[in-house]
């Protein structure tokens, strides 16, 4: 019973959190903050959208191709120097920007909005105001050494952030972009003298 009655707290408390619209949290302790500092430049990664979301995703410009080029962009404006993965020396003056994106359809849709093509042909129907439960994950790998071993190097997590919800499409991408803002303080605060305006 004591079991059942903890349990149901818990999805009373997570479902108050998702009617407040979203939750950020951050690891960014003054130790986890520290591991920014000597980072030259990023590297942007948003890993694979699962199949059954793209579609959905791609229609309010949430397409894994247009996630990361709006990051990218985001990171340049604010100075940050981004490169292509293609170009990555993976040294220890680079950070890969991991991005992952979870979803969950909590409602049926209530209302369905006809999309037409040229012709006046229905292609879809969509409920721009159906809430989807999403988490969003941001995390920062980069090249470290054990401190018993220095020459055992490996790619390892030292700084994230994630926002988890429940919001229209078009309003998750906010929360992306504020996801990355708090990245980008961090890195900042960091790397004063790397930033490039």
């Amino acid at each position: 019973m004591r079991f059942n009655l903890q349990y149901y707290i818990f999805i009373v408390l997570f479902v108050i959190l998702l009617s407040l619209g979203s939750f950020c949290q951050a690891d960014d302790r003054a130790r986890d903050r520290a591991t920014l500092s000597g980072i030259q430049s990023i590297i942007v990664k948003v890993h694979a959208i699962e199949e059954e979301w793209r579609a959905e995703l791609k229609k309010v410009g949430l397409s894994e191709s247009a996630l990361q080029s709006s990051i990218e962009h985001q990171l340049k404006k604010d100075g940050i120097q981004v490169i292509a993965e293609e170009a990555s020396s993976r040294s220890e003056f680079e950070g890969i920007l991991n991005v992952r994106l979870k979803f969950s359809d909590p409602e049926p849709a209530k209302k369905q909005f006809p999309t037409y093509d040229k012709n006046g042909t229905i292609i879809e129907k969509v409920d721009v105001k159906k809430r989807y439960v999403y988490a969003i994950r941001l995390n920062l790998r980069q090249l470290v050494s054990l401190k018993r071993d220095p020459s055992a190097e490996a790619f390892s997590i030292t700084w994230q952030a994630e926002s988890v919800g429940m919001r229209r499409l078009a309003f998750i991408k906010d929360d992306i972009k504020s996801v990355v803002d708090v990245f980008i303080e961090a890195y900042i605060s960091e790397n004063p003298n790397s930033i490039k305006k």
